[in-house]
């Protein structure tokens, strides 16, 4: 339901549970951040649990843990979620502290120059974390520097350049009832909830039109940073789907069947067999007007070639022959094993519904779901992986000693 002035609020009532998960979603992420402010929501994210008004850092850590439950918030591409786990009794509180988180933060001078040393030291952290840090190298290749590509976290200049007056200013804009979607999952009153948002969850009923940069035509390319680490992290892929479009099914029994698992494609073939990883699998990322999908190898420096050479063997494979009897109906049930196991996750519950209103504005059942993943042919299948991989689509990025050399567009080919 929409409520006067524009947040929307959705939930799940589960009878069997002592719990409940809430999660308050503003429709802010990385990329909607102008040239020069790259991690600003981010940033935001951490300092309204520095004090506001009504509560001190010590006060907001308190909340809920004094009472068993649990308090936390990321910043994604598209989103920024502050969230909190904990019994049925202490819903009431629940939706006191994160209202004031997403209301009335202070962003006192002292405390947000701590804050971006805090920060510094996160993207320091990450950039330790080369399994990481190749995902979102490899995202800035695919979208081709648009924002949705740039580093979550922001740069070390950008941070030390965020003022008081910059941080209050985009907290203004973004932070809007409008761009507010309240999620709830577990054992509650409905009415009592919706009582509870409408007295604490007071914000501005103005509503800002983002000038969002259109995405660039997709040029496939490779990327090589040479690194001194002990392995090499190679992202092989393409540009995607968006989150609403009903192939997205498609590509996700694709990735299944090729490094969904121990029983996939490539973990059998490039690990099991061939032992030339320790670490390989796929996934595909949907967002809400473009997607990706890569296939992530951890290997010794100088079996890179070999590796990936497997890889785009496999990959040709299956574009040439098809499924392999049992593949489709194995990869069909681990989809829906995963969302029926999700079922069983409070916070998991919440994030769906959460998902289902800002991507498509209406709650979807889990069984609605599970029939569009059951509906998938073979024939689809090969379809997708020929439309996003095939014909000259795939990108490459090498992190790490390149000691075979660099890698070219001639690594590419299907064997």
């Amino acid at each position: 339901m929409e409520l006067p002035g524009g947040v929307v609020v959705v939930s799940e009532f589960v009878p069997w549970v002592r719990s409940a998960s809430l999660g308050i979603w503003v429709r802010t992420g990385s990329r909607d951040e102008a040239d020069g402010v790259q991690g600003i929501s981010h940033f935001l994210e951490h300092m309204v649990f520095k004090g506001t008004r009504r509560r001190s850092a010590l006060e907001i850590a308190q909340a809920l843990e004094s009472v068993g439950g649990h308090l936390d918030a990321f910043t994604g591409r598209e989103q920024t979620c502050y969230y909190g786990r904990f019994l049925d009794e202490h819903l009431p509180q629940a939706v006191d502290v994160l209202s004031d988180l997403v209301t009335t933060p202070l962003f006192e001078p002292d405390q947000l120059e701590k804050e971006k040393g805090v920060v510094i030291d996160e993207i320091s952290s990450y950039e330790d974390e080369p399994d990481e840090l190749v995902h979102d190298l490899f995202a800035d290749l695919i979208w081709n520097g648009h924002p949705l590509g740039r580093s979550i976290l922001g740069t070390r200049e950008t941070v030390r350049s965020f003022e008081r007056d910059l941080v209050l200013g985009f907290f203004g804009r973004r932070y809007t009832a409008p761009n507010i979607a309240v999620a709830l999952a577990g054992a509650f009153d409905r009415e009592a909830f919706v009582e509870l948002i409408h007295k604490h969850l007071v914000l501005p009923e103005r509503s800002e039109s983002l000038e969002v940069p259109a995405l660039p035509a997709f040029v496939p390319g490779v990327v090589n940073l040479p690194r001194d680490l002990a392995q090499l992290y190679l992202c092989l892929g393409a540009r995607a789907m968006p989150y609403d479009d009903d192939d997205r099914f498609a590509l996700q029994v694709l990735s299944m069947i090729l490094g969904g698992g121990m029983s996939s494609r490539l973990f059998q073939e490039v690990r099991e067999k061939e032992g030339l990883a320790y670490s390989v699998y796929s996934y595909a990322d949907f967002y809400r007007d473009t997607g990706l999908f890569c296939v992530a190898l951890d290997v010794a420096p100088d079996r890179g070639r070999r590796a990936l050479r497997l890889v785009l063997s496999e990959l040709g494979l299956l574009l040439r022959e098809g499924l392999r009897p049992g593949e489709l109906e194995a990869a069909k049930a681990q989809l829906k094993g995963s969302l029926l196991l999700g079922l069983e996750s409070l916070s998991s519950r919440m994030s769906r519904i959460a998902r289902n209103e800002i991507y498509f504005g209406r709650h979807i059942p889990v069984r609605e779901l599970v029939q569009q993943v059951e509906r998938v042919r073979e024939e689809e299948v090969v379809e997708i992986a020929r439309r996003t991989l095939s014909g000259g689509r795939l990108s490459l990025v090498a992190l790490g000693p390149l000691a075979e050399g660099p890698y070219t567009e001639q690594d590419l080919t299907f064997g």
